[in-house]
């Protein structure tokens, strides 16, 4: 009995697919609800004071990542993050962050690795720190945590990103070499083989990326999950946001007559504004998925409940593991 129920528990904790499945059996009730919480949250104006956060820690993340890069063998990476920031940034924000990362570059490098880049790396950590603050409000609790670990795991979650980032570029760099190699030794079925298996530890590491910042950022207790339906929809709808912002101001937009010289800025504003609005519209649809499951937490609870009150959840909702 103890194994089944383990066994529904499973099942029915969230966020899974399966309850979002049952969810969207009623999906009237299910989108009104989700709806609720976005306004009841208030996630629009907590996004634009995400934006802020990030565009503060935009240029300093940006100064700690060059300072990284200074520490390993690694060449190249600076044209390699222009040239993928050109790729998803619209035009006008792109110019400005290659004119300030030149500008970086331009700087002796010596005194990259210094105190100033500690100092980039702290403010940099206040986006995240920011995005812990509003994927709390997703599930309805008040931070418990001290604010030194707050802080710490901003950190982490910052030079975690700066990591990921550096495997990205070897892997992008050095993975058509790799794979070559392979042809010559295995012949075009390792060719093959050797691409998808680029692909596959790439989006993996997309994946791993965004998965982290889901289970760490709240101060409740999740279980690992590597997809969350949250962490599609925000993979999926701010690459698709993203996209049409960048084709919208390519074509269509008029902010330097709008704006003058600022007009690079609120560009910039806005595409990070997108990122945080889907990156706490995952959070809500990951929240409402968890106090939806019987056996997950109710709005504001920190921790799953006793054993015996889930099991009672779960029958009352027709799951009984018995």
């Amino acid at each position: 009995m103890a194994r089944r129920y383990t066994v529904a528990r499973r099942r029915l904790a969230g966020p899974r697919w399966s309850v979002l499945l049952a969810g969207l059996r009623h999906p009237r009730r299910f989108f009104a609800d989700l709806l609720e919480r976005i306004r009841d949250d208030n996630i629009l104006t907590v996004a634009a004071a995400l934006s802020y956060y990030f565009f503060f820690a935009f240029f300093p993340f940006l100064l700690f990542l060059l300072a990284l890069v200074t520490l390993l063998p690694v060449h190249g990476l600076e044209d390699w993050l222009l040239a993928q920031g050109g790729q998803v940034i619209p035009g006008e924000a792109y110019g400005m962050l290659e004119r300030t990362v030149r500008g970086l570059l331009r700087q002796p490098r010596s005194g990259l690795v210094s105190v100033g880049a500690a100092l980039a790396l702290w403010s940099a950590s206040a986006g995240f720190a920011g995005v812990m603050a509003g994927l709390n409000r997703a599930y309805r609790v008040r931070e418990s945590r001290p604010w030194w670990r707050v802080r710490l795991e901003a950190v982490g979650l910052t030079v975690g990103l700066s990591l990921f980032m550096i495997v990205a570029f070897v892997l992008a760099v050095f993975g058509g070499q790799l794979a070559k190699l392979v042809g010559q030794t295995l012949g075009p079925a390792g060719v093959v083989a050797a691409r998808v298996a680029r692909w596959v530890v790439a989006l993996g590491l997309i994946a791993f990326v965004v998965a982290t910042i889901y289970y760490v950022c709240p101060d409740v207790e999740q279980q690992w999950v590597w997809v969350t339906p949250g962490s599609f929809l925000f993979t999926t709808g701010f690459a698709a946001a993203s996209a049409g912002f960048s084709y919208y101001v390519g074509h269509f937009g008029s902010y330097q007559k709008t704006y003058g010289s600022l007009g690079a800025v609120i560009v910039l504003l806005f595409w990070l504004y997108l990122f945080a609005f889907f990156l706490l519209l995952g959070g809500e649809v990951n929240a409402l998925l968890e106090h939806m499951s019987p056996a997950g937490k109710m709005a504001g609870e920190r921790e799953a409940a006793p054993a015996e009150v889930q099991a009672e959840r779960i029958a009352r909702a027709g799951g009984s593991p018995s």
